[in-house]
Parts: C-alpha cells; structure tokens; sequence
C-alpha cells in the first residue's frame, strides 16, 4: 500500500485504534520520529499480523523505548481484545466432539453463580477495577464461566496474560486501563518468585482494570489459611492478604438441580452434553473436558512406555511442578517407571511411540498430555498433563514413592525457580534430603536465592557438614554483600561449629551425655540446647518453651524428669500426652505419686473417657482435606501421634503431609523403639527414594 492508501484505509478508525495519517507514517517511516506503539498497532491491525508476529513486533518496540529512557523494563504489551482471543489459548479445556460437532465449545450451561460473578466484574463503578478468584477442581467449569462473563461484560476490552509475575510487577508503576489480565491457574503466578503482590493488584485495580484468576480448592486453602507454627514469611503473609482482598466465588464439582436443568435444555441440541449427562463416572464438566477417557487411557495404555510417561508427568505435578517438561526430563523421568526388561531399549526409540500416544487426542483434542510452545512460533518447551488426570493420579498416587530417576530428572532439568523451590520443599516434606539438597544448591548457584542458602545450611549443619554450610553463605555473601541474613546465619554456624568442637571429643570419648547433647545440637541446630540454657537461669518463657519442643520432638525421657523435678508446665503437658494416648495406668501412677496435673486429667478420663474409635473416622476427614490445607495436616498428624499411628504417620510421609516427618521421628524417639544412631540418622539424612533409611558413609 502507498502511505495514501493506508490512511484511507484507516479513516473511519476509532478508540483503541486511531487513524493513521501520511505525514506520521512518513515521518517513522524515514526515521524522524520514534515509530510508537498506537502507530505500530494500527500497521499490525491493518495488515492482519497473526498474534505471534504482533508480540515480536510490540516487544522490539518496548526495547527501544526503554532504551530511549535508558532502561531496561519489558513492559506487558497487548493489543488484543478479549473477543479475539480463543477459547484453547485463554486455558478453556478443550471438549469431546462427535459427529455433528461444529463449534469449538459446547453450549454454555448457566450456572447458578453467573450472576453474583457478572456482579463482582462490575460493581466498582467506571473508574475502578475488581479482583475475583473462582476456586474449583478440576473440569468444573471455572475458566469457561469466566471467559463467558467477560464477554458479556468487557468483550471489547484488552487482554494481558503474563507469561510470568514479572511482567505483572513491572506494570504496577503505570498500568494501563480497560484491561483484562486473565491469571488462569493462579498458583503459577503466587508461586513464583517474586510472587504477586497485593500491592500490584491492588495498583491494577485502581484502574478500570480486570484482575481474574482460578484455583484449585486444597491451593487457595494452603494460601489463605495462616500456619500455626512461626515459619511463615512475609511473602506468604503477603500472599494471604491478596488472596483475603479478593472477590471469591467458590465453584462446586457437581451441578446443581437447577444447573442439571438447564443442561437436559440444552442437550436436546447439543449432543456432546447429552453424552455427558448419560455418564455417570464423573461429573458432566468432568465428562466434556474427556476426563473418563483420559483415565483409561492411563490404566489400559497398550504402550509401557506411554503409561510410564503419563506417571512420570502426573508424579511431578504432584511434586508441584508447574512448568511443561521437557522431552528430554520426561525421558530421564520415565526410566525410573519402567520393568528392568523394558530399560534396555534406547529412549529415543521408545519415545517415538511413547509421545504419540500419550499425546493422541480422544474425542477431538483432550489428550493425556499436551504439547506446549515456548512462546515462538514452531517451538515446543514441553509437555503439561491434563487436569482432570492429574487430580485422579494424584489420589491413586497419593503414597506412592516417586523413582529415583523422577527426583534426578527434575532436580536436575527444571529451569524455573518456582519449580525447584517446590521439589524441594516436596522432598523435604518426604525426608529425601538428597534432592532437597540438590535442588536449593541450584537456587543458591544458578538464581542467587538467598533464602536457600539458609535452608541449605540447616540441612548441612544436621549433617554435621559446618565447612560446606560455611562456604555456601560465604559464597552468598561473596555474590550479595548486603545479604544481613546470610550474615547473621554464618555468625550463627560458627558459633555453633565452635560449640560441637568443644563437646566432640568427650563424644567420641563414650561420654553419653556429650553424645546426646552433640546429637541434639546439630538436629535442631542448637536451640534446646540455648533454652536449656537460658531456663537454667531462671528464664520461665525459655522454660516453658522447652518443653513445648520436647513434646513436639517425643522427648519423654527429659520430660518426665523434669515433671518430677517441680516443673508444673512439664507436668501438665506430659498427662494431657498420656491422656491423649489413651494411657491411664500411667496416668494413676503419677497421681498416685502426688502430681496435681496427673490427678485433674485423671478426673476427666473418668468423667468423659478416652478418645473413641471415631478418631479413625476424624482422621479420613482431615487426610482428605490435608493435601492443601496446612492446619488439617498439623491437625491429622497430631492425631496420628496421638493414636501412636506409626502405618498412618508413615502413609502421610510418603504424601508429603506438612508435618508427618516431625511427628513419625517425635513418634520413634516416645515409644523408643527405634535406636538412638539410627533416629540421628534419619533425622539428618533421611530416606532414599524408595524409603529406606540412609547409612552415612563415615568419613575418612
């Protein structure tokens, strides 16, 4: 086109685009002015640029206009309306088809929450914005519902979905208005690190902004609900509080009578929600997004391999990996899933079937697992599983030990920090000490994480490794001067060093006091041993918080002496144990021997008796609630350790239960049942990846 054509071609345009006139187009054209972004929208609208190209184009021009301002900020560009974006790129399950099917989504079921949805998008008026969550499982309908309600009440209005958090926080500065930013899957965005921030949306709604999300039920609960223990951070608060600011509208798993109505009205034209009605497996959301299928895909899979493959994605979600795998993880990963036999053939042969059929799609487009771009044109970063098969390995799966090729190829080939963070965090909980050391020394080494170093130095100092705890923070130090937590954590580690040299020869001497002390301090890295010393002195808050560790740590041996010593705080939390073990003769015998605190819940045993056999009944309903919600763990491994339920704490280990470790090892320490070494050992190096205890090479 001549520079007349197109501002022909651009005459009647009106807001967001605006005409393009010859003398501006010849000005940018010949270098004179900075070719700006309304400018570049209007030569990409007019001549057609798919998405992909758009983005390349938009963010070259975001480069040098921060160049121009001498920074480097990439800022979220889009120009998309949200009516032009597709339903697969917006996250919207893709459905079973059949024979008559002609559109890309079956019909929409009105849902009963539509219109308090419609309401919070719209309720702040013209010159704010809104911040709505919809929390549910998997192939309930959550995506599809918003996208439904954004078209009905902003179809017009730009769209943002941030590829990463970054990108968000980059626009609280100077966001923009009439924008929708579509955070499907939520937990990618609260995860990382930074996560998001409720200073940024809060920035973004100050605006008429649109901020949506979705999550899953046991994710918003693991967030929202504050710890009960002192190990919360400030990003976890803050996390909190966003998630608490939000409008949350809570989407069941099964349709409502009203809901079920509508659908049999719609089913007489739409034959994909007829099919769904007629199965009962699963729920109708469930049945479109073709998660029966996809089930037996898994459980009948004619290739090893393929089901191997499909375990292996389906474990690292549990784990907590976010991000699309790999070819090459998910072929490290699925070797530890395959028979002896079935691993001496190459992976690259085994890969050319395995993929295809875990990728094939069933009734149209859902497949087990699904190719992934890597944000260019003809690129593939991966492979991601399907919800709905993710959450159903995820409770066949649920105590299932993960291969030691699964942990390798994931500590080892993820490239996101988010990820590893996770793995990590999901190894510890499981006592595989071995890859939570692996994955925090790449968050140390390759993300400069300082936080990890920390933790890598509580690992490291139960080890009794204090050089290498040392020269991680050094190393920190050495890369972020101003770090004052590593600081204090070295001048921390030091001390401590110098402390267990001084107890170490009376320890390798025999003496077993210096021993138990020696193997106290390095498991909890020296902090009985200070309140110890500080109740000595007199200190009561020490005293009692001593004791208070004691119980969680199943150290009965010093309680009990210090109950007979006049310890009234020690005696009160040595009966309520007894009590809540059941444990009456014990109980008599020390209100025999005068202890008031024995006497008093001795009293009430006889009045309201011992715990009954609806304690097994109690713990099924916090085991089905402990997958995202951390009080229900604490809650249902304090059960377990009530009930002395060494099988349970066992089973909730191999889940990753926050909490089961602590409360399975305070178990074995209060019944003494296991022997001294071999508690320090676990303790401080764990299990192998198919759970059995660890030897410690000595050390030459």
């Amino acid at each position: 086109m001549s520079l007349g054509e197109i501002e022909q071609q651009t005459k009647g345009w009106e807001k967001p685009l605006r005409p393009l006139k010859s003398s501006t187009l010849s000005n940018a054209f010949t270098g004179k002015t900075l070719i700006s972004q309304e400018f570049l929208v209007g030569l990409l609208t007019l001549f057609e640029a798919p998405e992909s190209v758009r983005r390349l184009w938009l963010h070259a021009q975001a480069r040098i206009k921060d160049a121009e301002h001498g920074t480097t900020v990439h800022r979220v560009i889009s120009v998309n309306r949200f009516d032009t974006a597709s339903p697969r790129d917006l996250g919207i399950h893709s459905a079973i088809i059949t024979p008559d099917t002609t559109d890309e989504l079956p019909a929409y079921i009105e849902r009963d929450f539509d219109f308090r949805l419609r309401a919070a998008l719209t309720n702040e008026g013209p010159t704010r914005g809104c911040f709505v969550i919809l929390v549910g499982g998997s192939s309930t309908g959550k995506t599809r519902s918003l996208y439904e309600a954004i078209h009905e009440v902003a179809p017009n209005w730009h769209l943002v979905q941030p590829a990463e958090t970054e990108e968000l926080l980059e626009l609280k500065d100077h966001p923009p208005s009439q924008t929708v930013f579509w955070l499907d899957e939520l937990q990618r965005y609260l995860g990382s690190r930074p996560p998001l921030s409720l200073e940024c949306v809060r920035a973004l709604t100050r605006k008429p902004n649109i901020v949506v999300g979705t999550l899953w039920p046991d994710q918003y609960d693991a967030r929202v609900i504050p710890r009960q223990s002192n190990t919360g951070t400030d990003e976890a608060d803050d996390v909190r509080r966003l998630l608490r600011s939000a409008i949350v509208i809570s989407v069941e798993e099964d349709l409502t009578p009203d809901e079920l109505e509508r659908a049999h009205g719609l089913a007489e034209r739409d034959t994909r929600i007829r099919i769904a009605l007629r199965t009962r497996d699963a729920g109708l959301t469930q049945v479109l997004a073709g998660g029966p299928a996809l089930v037996l895909r898994w459980e009948q899979a004619p290739d090893p391999y393929a089901k191997a493959m499909i375990t292996a994605a389906a474990d690292a979600h549990r784990l907590g990996v976010q991000s699309p795998l790999s070819e090459s993880l998910l072929a490290g990963a699925t070797f530890g899933y395959l028979r002896n036999a079935l691993r001496v053939t190459p992976p690259d042969v085994w890969l050319a079937e395995a993929l295809p059929h875990a990728t094939r799609p069933l009734h149209g487009n859902v497949s087990a697992l699904s190719p992934v771009d890597g944000g260019r044109p003809g690129t593939l970063a991966g492979y991601t599983i399907a919800d709905y098969l993710a959450q159903h390995l995820r409770r066949h799966r649920r105590v299932e030990c993960v291969p030691h090729e699964a942990w390798r190829a994931l500590v080892a080939g993820l490239d996101r920090s988010a990820d590893l963070r996770r793995i990590a965090d999901s190894a510890a909980a499981r006592l595989r000490y071995a890859y939570t050391e692996q994955a925090l020394e790449r968050l140390v080494d390759e993300f400069g994480d300082g936080a990890a170093a920390i933790e890598l130095t509580h690992l490291l100092i139960r080890q009794d490794r204090f050089q290498q705890a040392v020269m991680v923070l050094r190393r920190r130090l050495e890369v972020e001067p101003r770090d004052r937590a590593a600081g204090r954590r070295l001048a921390r580690v030091q001390e401590l060093w110098q402390r267990v040299e001084e107890i170490r020869p009376a320890a390798h001497a025999g003496d077993p006091a210096a021993r138990e002390r020696l193997t106290e301090i390095l498991a909890d890295g020296g902090v009985c041993d200070d309140l110890r010393t500080r109740a000595k002195t007199g200190d009561a808050l020490a005293a009692e918080e001593l004791v208070e560790r004691l119980v969680d740590r199943g150290r009965l041996r010093e309680l009990r002496q210090r109950a007979d010593g006049g310890h009234l705080y020690a005696a009160e939390a040595l009966a309520d144990l007894y009590v809540a073990w059941g444990d009456v003769d014990l109980l008599q015998a020390r209100a025999r021997a005068g202890d008031p605190a024995a006497e008093l819940r001795l009293s009430k045993v006889h009045e309201e008796g011992v715990r009954t056999a609806g304690a097994e009944s109690e713990a099924a309903d916090l085991r089905a609630a402990a997958g995202g919600d951390p009080e229900a763990a604490r809650r249902l491994c304090a059960l377990l350790f009530e009930l002395r339920d060494r099988a349970g704490l066992r089973a909730e280990l191999e889940a990753g239960t926050y909490g089961a470790a602590d409360r399975l090892i305070a178990l074995y320490t209060a019944e003494e049942t296991v022997p001294a070494e071999q508690l320090a050992n676990l303790r401080a190096f764990g299990l192998t990846a198919d759970g059995a205890p660890i030897t410690p090479t000595p050390s030459p």
